[in-house]
């Protein structure tokens, strides 16, 4: 490659611009607000319809199942037509059925249905927002980017339901107003996202057989699968452990809140030290204390020691997602990247099916059992990755990934230089590509 073609892309990628990330980011963050908005006021909203217990649950459980379902079609499609169409043509969705629900007309199974049609729309979001984010972040920040992108969705959850409360003062009808007004500015937000598919690239590449069954994709569903299914569990079994040692609901909503302090502070450097690390070490060490604090937590009754296990808890779990997020992308190969992404929201969401039903149900039996139940999941989970997820990325492989940047700035105009990418790094790769 002569240096006269070399110059003005080594020009561009140390020159950075303000980087594409920083709007999914953004866009995650006021998504989410919107639509943690409405968790807190679903039951009266309901139940100002006309609805018992049953359609409250019918409300709450049919966007989470919507969810799932639609997370490997949109996979499959973000890798044939593009993330870009997935993540615009479902926020407007989003958007057109939010203000439905707020015009409040028809039967309350109609308005059920609206429901489940927005659960389908950010089932189909979340695979090509997780594959986008890939894309445009080289190997060695991934797991980086998607601790941020952990803090802008927790961010999102903390002032998602203040606002919701606030606005059902009013109306009940006003939380989806505010949900479809999150996702509008999240549609704005996204207009400033290129298509980070490459379709040269996807049309001419073959998979290889049995991709989404390698040794790290498996490691990573496992991992994903388990710390889903302990943090359900917490969600069904948590109240019911504190009522027991004498604590009501001010200290039970304290005891959330404490292990979501670390979440808030760690996301970032937590996602930073697990692109740096032996990521084996990380999702094996975070996984075992998971599960060994899971055995701990039957044979205390201080809540001083409760929310100091809490803390230890919160902090070793900080980097597991982003972690796991970032190895499922590394293993994909980039055509299928949306469907890895599909695959990887499908086996947390049966993670999390399993939690909420099977061991929160468990304790009725015994109090001690689901937390041993979910333990031993965790350990073993944390074996697997410990011996199945690669230390980091092959060199040869990020030789690659640099050499399909330089393609895409030449081919698409694409701008490898914002802050989501790594200029440097990139910019010693087109030197040792412009020296050969």
């Amino acid at each position: 490659m002569s240096s006269a073609i070399l110059t003005p892309v080594l020009r561009r990628v140390r020159r950075p611009r303000p980087g594409q990330v920083f709007w999914l980011l953004a866009g995650q963050f006021v998504m989410f607000a919107g639509v943690a908005a409405i968790f807190p006021v679903v039951p009266l909203y309901v139940r100002h319809h006309g609805g018992g217990a049953a359609a409250i649950a019918v409300f709450i459980a049919g966007p989470m199942i919507a969810n799932a379902v639609a997370q490997l079609p949109a996979g499959h499609l973000a890798d044939r037509i593009g993330r870009r169409p997935i993540l615009i043509g479902s926020r407007l969705v989003f958007v057109v059925l939010a203000f439905a629900l707020f015009a409040d007309h028809g039967p309350l199974w109609l308005l059920g249905v609206l429901r489940a049609g927005q659960g389908l729309c950010s089932g189909a979001y979340l695979p090509a927002l997780n594959a986008a984010l890939t894309d445009l972040t080289p190997p060695e920040r991934r797991a980086e980017r998607f601790g941020q992108l952990q803090l802008a969705t927790i961010l999102g959850l903390v002032v998602g339901p203040l606002v919701g409360g606030l606005l059902a003062v009013w109306h009940e009808n006003l939380i989806f107003a505010c949900s479809g007004a999150g996702a509008f500015l999240c549609l704005v937000a996204l207009w400033s996202v290129p298509e980070t598919r490459s379709a040269a690239r996807a049309r001419t590449a073959s998979l290889p057989r049995g991709w989404w069954r390698t040794r790290p994709m498996l490691a990573a569903y496992a991992g994903l699968a388990s710390i889903n299914l302990l943090w359900t569990m917490y969600d069904v079994v948590w109240p019911q452990y504190m009522q027991s040692r004498g604590f009501g609901p001010a200290l039970i909503g304290i005891s959330i809140s404490v292990f979501g302090i670390p979440m808030l502070f760690l996301s970032t450097p937590g996602g930073r030290l697990a692109d740096r690390a032996d990521r084996r070490l990380i999702l094996g060490v975070d996984l075992a204390v998971a599960g060994v604090c899971a055995f701990i937590y039957p044979a205390l009754y201080s809540l001083t020691l409760i929310l100091a296990l809490g803390v230890v808890e919160a902090v070793a779990t900080v980097m597991t997602e982003p972690t796991l997020y970032a190895t499922v992308g590394d293993a994909a190969p980039e055509s299928a990247r949306g469907r890895a992404m599909g695959t990887a929201g499908v086996t947390a969401f049966a993670g999390s099916t399993v939690g909420a039903a099977a061991l929160g149900s468990l304790y009725g039996l015994r109090a001690w059992l689901p937390f041993w139940v979910a333990g031993w999941v965790l350990v073993g989970a944390a074996a697997f990755c410990a011996l199945a997820v690669p230390a980091r990325r092959l060199a040869v492989a990020e030789d690659a990934e640099a050499g399909g940047l330089v393609v895409g700035v030449l081919e698409h105009g694409d701008h490898p230089g914002g802050p989501d990418v790594d200029g440097s790094t990139l910019a010693g790769k087109l030197d040792e590509i412009g020296t050969a």
